[in-house]
């Protein structure tokens, strides 16, 4: 049986701080409903018009140039939903330095910690942070949930960040990984982005994902160019969008991590509110 931690955080006013975590399963059905709630009053929001993210697994940051490769994805990104990002990195003092930094560990060493990591040029106004732990290795996958404000909008946008689990027999342990993401979610009425590499080797696992996703309302999206990272002919990295047109969507290859990083350009979708609240209504 998949094993699993939960815990709410709400940012404090500082870029990059944030107060301590409850945990779980005290702030569950506090942090569900803190991130079915719409827009709060927030200083900052992110452009309804026109939102700019790369998703990408780099890879531990092993290789220096990864930073370098990254800034070649998009021009001023609005979101970067990273995984295997070690915690304490210099690089952040120059890369998305006036991002806020939403951190959900995963994989401790002596040496290090990381996890999963959700970089916004908003500040979040909710964020939750979810541990499952490996069935043979017990090693743990991390996933951070973080709402922000839109511009021109009383919705909020919902962003999932996942990091899913890999060695696990049958399907099983990965559904419940994400079903415990998605449970969180899915009071949120607003737009939505289920986002990160989900070791989606298996067809089985893809196919799960699929059926998962749409239940929700969100769709995979497509590329114009796809250099994601396959196994055994299976891509890994995905992203799935609701209440949100795509402009742009590619994924290029790079050297400086096992996995080729997605950028992305989005839009809202104001015609899609009433569905999304129609099918949230019917549940």
């Amino acid at each position: 049986m998949l094993s699993s931690a939960s815990a709410c955080v709400v940012h404090s006013e500082a870029i990059g701080l944030q107060s301590a975590a409850v945990p779980y399963p005290a702030m569950s059905q506090s942090c569900s409903a803190r991130l079915a709630e719409g827009r709060s009053n927030s200083r900052d929001e992110l452009n309804s018009d026109d939102i700019r993210l790369v998703n990408w697994n780099i890879q531990k940051a092993k290789d220096p140039d990864w930073s370098a490769d990254l800034v070649m994805q998009v021009s001023n990104p609005d979101l970067l939903i990273l995984q295997e990002v070690p915690l304490n990195m210099d690089v952040w003092k120059t890369v998305a330095a006036d991002h806020y930094r939403s951190f959900a560990p995963g994989h401790r060493s002596l040496r290090a910690m990381t996890g999963v990591m959700t970089l916004s040029r908003a500040e979040p106004l909710v964020q939750c942070n979810l541990t499952s732990t490996e069935p043979w290795l017990r090693s743990p996958k991390a996933t951070v949930i973080t709402t922000y404000g839109l511009t021109g909008t009383h919705e909020s946008l919902l962003v999932i960040n996942m990091h899913g689990l890999n060695f696990t027999f049958g399907t099983s342990d990965f559904e419940e990984q994400v079903e415990q993401a998605l449970a969180q979610a899915r009071a949120h009425t607003g737009p939505m982005l289920l986002s990160g590499d989900f070791n989606t080797w298996h067809p089985g696992q893809s196919d799960l994902l699929h059926m998962m996703a749409a239940e929700l309302g969100l769709d995979a999206l497509r590329y114009d160019e796809d250099h994601r990272k396959r196994a055994f002919g299976q891509p890994l990295d995905h992203i799935y969008a609701r209440g949100l047109d795509v402009v742009s969507a590619t994924s290029s290859p790079v050297t400086s991590s096992d996995h080729n990083p997605i950028a992305v350009r989005l839009k809202l979708n104001k015609s899609s509110r009433l569905q999304v609240a129609d099918m949230a209504a019917g549940n």
